[in-house]
C-alpha cells in the first residue's frame, strides 16, 4: 500500500518552516528517523500525521494551520479540505496519545477492541457503516458551510445596508443591523418608496443640526400695476381740443414750461417775466389763463399722477424680483417645488415688468407733451388683466411655499423626525425582495445542513453501537501484560479489564498512587503496541509514528525499548520515530544507516533527517526546517563533532549574522564541559577546572579565560542536546567573545586538537535543496525477528568515516 512521500504544503504549524510545491520533496522512506532538540516542532509535527488518523485538524494544532500530505502513489490528503482517508492507517503514539487513552491520576486506561469471530456479523456491518461515514462528515461539512457563508453574507448584507442608512440618518445614537432587521419586521408599502430627489431632501433635512431661517413672502404690487396700465391706456392717446395762444401749437414741449409760469406769475403777483424782463400785460395774462383751464389742468395733473405711480410701481417690482428667495435658503425637500414657482414667478415679474415700462414710456412722453397725444403700445385690457392674474397666482404659489418652509421651522425636530422615518422605510421597501431572497436562501441551507448533521450523526451513533458489540477487553489486556512482563522484567504491574476499559494494578491491587516515570513510559508504550491489531487492522498496512518514546527511562531501559521498537513494528508499511534524545537517535541511527545509503540500482528505505532550528538574517523567529542528518551527528555517537562545527560557523560569521547565534551560549557551554572532563579527568565544576587548565599552561588571556568563566556561570549544565535551543541571557557580542575564548583556551591547551577539530568539523556552506532520490520501495526489505525484542547490543555498529554529506534542506 501507499506510504508517505512528502509534505507538499505547510502553513501556520507555529515554528515549522512554510513549504509550498516549489519547495522540494522530503522523501520519506518506509524507515523515517528525525531527530532535534526539544522545542524544534517534533511535537507539532506528530498532530500533523495525528490529523490523518482522526480525519480532521488536530484539535492542538494552530486554528489556522494547513498543510498537504502526498503518498508515492500520487495521492493527496490535504488540510482543511480533505483529510479523510488514511484514519485506519495511521497511527500515532506521542503525549497527546498518552493523555487521551492513559488516565493515571484514576489507574485507569481506555479500552482497546479488538475483532473477534463470534462479532463477524456485527464487524462487517461496521465496515459498511464506517465507509459511508467520510461522505456524510464531508456532506455536513459542505452543507454547513453553505449555510455559514450564507448567513455570513446575510450579515454583511444586513451590515451594510445599516450603515448606509446610518450615514444618511445622521443621528447621534448609531443605527446598526439589528434595527434594520426590526425595521423590516414593522414592514413598508409601496408608497413609502421615496423620488431620489425626495431621498436626498430627507438626507438633508437628517443632517442639519438646527432648524433652517425663515424666508421673506414676496410682495408685489398687484392693484397699482393693473391701475398704472389702464391710465396709460386711456391718457397717453386721448387728445384735449385745440391750443387758442398763438405759437404754443408749435412747440408742444412748452406747454407745461409755459402752465407753470403762468401759475408762478399770477400766483406771486409779478407783472415782469423773470426770463426776459418784458412786462407780461394783463391782457397776455387773460388769454393764457383762458387756455389753461380747469379741464386741461386736470389732464395734465392726470398724466403727471399716472407717471409718477407708475415709477414708484416699478421700483417696487424691481423690488420684488430681488427679493425672491434663493431655493438653497429653504429646506431641501421645499427646493425642487420652489425652484418651479420662483422661475414661474420670475418670468410673470418680468413680463409685468415689460408692460409697465412701456406704459411708463407713453406717460413720461405725454407728461413732456401734454397736448400731444402719444401712441402707447399695450395689449388689450383683458390681455392685461389675464397676465396680473398670473402674476399672482405664481406669487401666492411661491409665498405658499416660503409658508409651508415657515411651518417646518417651527416644528423642526418633529419634521426631522419625519424625514428619518420617512428614510428606514424607504429602505425596508427598497431592499424587500433582497431581503427576503436572503432569508429564504438561508432557511433553504439551514435544512440542508440539519438533514446532514442528523444523518451524519445517526451514523457516528450507529458506529458506536457495532463497536460496543464487537470490542473484547480481554485478549487487549493479555497482549499488554505480556509486553510490560517483557519490557520491565517483572509481572508486579499489570492492567486487569473493568466494564470501562482497564484498571493498573501492581501486586493484584489497584494502583492508589501514580506509576513511576519509567512504568508509564512502559505502559504507555506496550498500551499504544497492543493498539495496532484492534479493529482487524494488519500492520504491514499501518503507517506509525512514535514521537520521544524513551521519556523518562535511563540507559539500559532506553536500549530496551529501542530494540523492542524496531522488532515490533520492522513489519508495519511506515514507521517516523522523532526523539530529541541522542542515545535514543545513536540506536535507531544504527540499524537504520545502513539501509538510507542511495546506492546504483538500489534505492534507499530509510531516510535519517534533523530538524534544524534557525533565526534566518532579518527575521525575528525561530524557523524549524527538516534537513538531512548532519555527517557529524551521522557519523558519530557524541554530538562534540556537531557542536564545534556550529563554534567554528559562529566564529567564520565574525560580526556578521549568524543563524545559530540565539544558541551559542548552550554549545560552548557544552563543548567546554566535554573538553574540561577530557583534560581535567576528575569531579569538579567548570571555574575549579578552568583555574587548573589556566595554572598548568601558560599564555592564557585572563580576560579571555574570564570570558569562559561567565558563560559557565550564567549557563544551565546539562549532559545532553535537550536544551542547546533555549533562550539565552548572554548576548551576541558576549558569546562572540566567549567562542574567540574558548578557540583560544584549545589552541594554548592542545593546539593538534583544535587542529584535528578544524580539519574534521569545517564550517558547513549555506545548505543546499536536496536531490530527492528515486522514489521506490523494494518488496523486500532485511527485517529483525518479530518474535522477540533483541539486545540492543545486536544493533549495527556505527560506520567512522566514508563519505560525508554536508546537510541539505529538504
Amino acid at each position: 500500500m501507499a506510504i508517505i512521500k512528502n509534505i507538499r504544503q505547510l502553513r501556520g504549524a507555529t515554528v515549522l518552516a512554510e513549504r509550498n510545491a516549489s519547495t522540494p520533496s522530503v522523501e520519506f522512506r518506509r524507515f523515517n528517523l528525525i531527530y532535534g532538540f526539544n522545542g524544534c516542532g517534533k511535537s507539532t509535527l506528530s498532530r500533523i500525521f495525528a490529523s490523518l488518523q482522526q480525519g480532521a485538524l488536530h484539535q492542538r494544532l494552530p486554528d489556522a494551520c494547513t498543510f498537504e500530505i502526498e503518498m508515492d502513489d500520487g495521492a493527496k490528503y490535504s488540510c482543511p479540505k480533505s483529510l479523510t482517508g488514511l484514519e485506519k492507517r495511521v497511527c500515532v503514539f506521542n503525549q497527546d496519545f498518552v493523555e487521551t487513552n492513559l488516565r493515571w491520576a484514576e489507574g485507569q486506561a481506555s479500552p482497546i477492541f479488538t475483532i473477534g469471530a463470534d462479532q463477524s456479523d456485527a464487524a462487517e456491518k461496521l465496515k459498511v457503516t464506517e465507509g459511508k461515514l467520510p461522505a456524510a462528515l464531508a456532506l455536513k461539512a459542505s452543507e454547513a458551510k453553505i449555510q455559514g457563508e450564507r448567513e455570513k453574507a446575510f450579515g454583511e448584507y444586513k451590515k451594510t445596508t445599516a450603515h448606509e442608512i446610518s450615514g444618511r440618518l445622521r443621528q447621534a445614537q448609531r443605527y446598526e443591523a439589528t434595527q434594520f432587521n426590526n425595521d423590516v419586521k414593522v414592514g413598508a408599502v409601496e408608497g413609502d418608496l421615496l423620488s431620489e430627489s425626495d431621498l436626498e431632501a430627507a438626507t438633508a433635512t437628517c443632517a442639519r443640526s438646527e432648524a433652517p431661517a425663515k424666508v421673506k413672502l414676496v410682495d408685489v404690487p398687484l392693484a397699482g400695476l393693473l391701475v398704472c396700465l389702464e391710465a396709460a391706456a386711456d391718457l397717453c392717446p386721448k387728445s384735449i381740443g385745440s391750443v387758442v395762444v398763438e405759437g404754443l401749437d408749435a412747440h408742444p414741449t412748452m406747454v407745461q414750461w409755459v402752465k407753470h409760469g403762468l401759475e408762478y406769475h399770477t400766483g406771486h403777483d409779478i407783472n415782469t417775466c423773470l426770463y426776459c424782463g418784458n412786462e407780461v400785460s394783463a391782457a397776455r395774462l387773460d388769454l393764457l389763463a383762458s387756455a389753461f383751464d380747469d379741464k386741461v389742468s386736470g389732464f395734465i395733473a392726470s398724466v403727471q399722477e399716472a407717471a409718477k405711480a407708475g415709477a414708484e410701481i416699478s421700483a417696487l417690482l424691481d423690488i420684488a424680483i430681488a427679493a425672491v428667495p434663493a431655493a438653497a435658503q429653504l429646506s431641501a425637500e421645499f427646493q425642487p417645488p420652489f425652484e418651479a414657482a420662483a422661475a414661474n414667478l420670475s418670468k410673470a415679474l418680468a413680463a409685468a415688468l415689460s408692460l409697465l415700462d412701456t406704459a411708463l414710456q407713453a406717460l413720461r412722453a405725454r407728461e413732456a407733451m401734454p397736448t400731444t397725444p402719444v401712441a402707447v403700445s399695450l395689449p388689450p385690457l383683458a390681455e392685461m388683466e389675464d397676465q396680473i392674474r398670473a402674476l399672482e397666482v405664481s406669487c401666492k404659489a411661491v409665498n405658499a411655499i416660503c409658508d409651508q418652509h415657515a411651518a417646518m421651522v417651527d416644528s423642526f425636530n418633529e419634521h426631522q423626525k419625519k424625514a428619518r422615518e420617512a428614510i428606514r422605510k424607504h429602505y425596508v421597501a427598497e431592499t424587500d425582495e433582497a431581503f427576503k431572497a436572503h432569508v429564504a436562501g438561508i432557511k433553504e441551507a439551514t435544512t440542508k445542513a440539519t438533514t446532514a448533521s442528523d444523518a451524519a450523526y445517526q451514523l457516528m451513533a450507529d458506529i458506536d453501537t457495532l463497536r460496543a458489540q464487537v470490542q473484547q477487553h480481554g485478549p487487549a489486556a493479555d497482549r499488554i501484560n505480556a509486553l510490560v512482563k517483557s519490557y520491565l522484567g517483572h509481572a508486579e504491574l499489570t492492567i486487569v479489564p473493568v466494564a470501562k476499559g482497564y484498571e493498573l494494578h501492581r501486586l493484584g491491587a489497584l494502583v492508589r498512587g501514580a506509576p513511576s516515570e519509567g512504568e508509564k513510559t512502559a505502559i504507555a508504550i506496550c498500551y499504544f503496541l497492543s493498539t495496532l491489531s484492534s479493529e482487524d487492522r494488519k500492520i504491514k498496512d499501518l503507517i506509525v509514528v512514535i514521537d520521544d518514546p524513551v521519556s523518562s527511562l535511563d540507559t539500559k531501559a532506553m536500549n530496551y525499548a529501542s530494540a523492542l521498537l524496531l522488532n515490533r513494528l520492522a513489519k508495519v508499511g511506515q514507521l517516523f520515530v522523532f526523539t530529541h534524545n541522542q542515545p535514543c537517535m545513536n540506536e535507531f541511527k544504527k540499524a537504520w544507516k545502513g539501509w538510507a545509503k542511495v546506492e546504483p540500482d538500489k534505492p534507499p528505505t530509510a531516510r535519517l533527517l534533523f530538524i534544524d532550528v534557525a533565526v534566518p538574517e532579518g527575521k525575528a523567529a525561530r524557523t524549524a526546517t527538516l534537513i538531512e542528518l548532519p555527517k557529524q551527528l551521522r557519523e558519530f555517537d557524541s554530538e562534540y563533532h556537531y557542536l564545534f562545527q556550529k563554534v567554528l560557523e559562529f566564529e567564520k560569521a565574525g560580526v556578521g549574522h549568524s543563524d545559530y547565534a540565539f544558541m551559542m551560549p548552550n554549545v560552548l557551554r557544552r563543548v567546554l564541559e566535554v573538553f574540561l572532563a577530557f583534560k581535567v579527568p576528575r569531579s569538579g565544576n567548570v571555574s575549579d577546572k578552568l583555574k587548573t587548565i589556566g595554572d598548568r599552561h601558560d599564555g592564557i588571556d585572563p580576560d579571555r579565560l574570564r570570558a569562559i568563566e561567565r558563560l559557565s556561570q550564567v549557563e544551565s549544565h546539562s549532559d545532553n542536546l535537550d536544551d542547546l535551543i533555549a533562550q539565552s541571557s548572554m548576548t551576541v557580542e558576549e558569546s562572540r567573545d566567549a567562542t574567540l575564548a574558548l578557540i583560544h583556551l584549545f589552541e594554548k591547551v592542545d593546539a593538534d586538537h583544535l587542529k584535528d577539530l578544524r580539519t574534521h568539523c569545517k564550517p558547513a556552506e549555506p545548505p543546499q535543496a536536496a536531490q530527492p532520490a528515486p522514489v521506490a520501495v523494494p518488496t523486500s526489505v532485511p527485517e529483525p525477528d518479530a518474535s522477540a525484542p533483541e539486545p540492543a547490543s545486536t544493533l549495527e555498529t556505527p560506520t567512522e568515516g566514508g563519505p560525508a554529506r554536508q546537510p541539505e534542506t529538504v
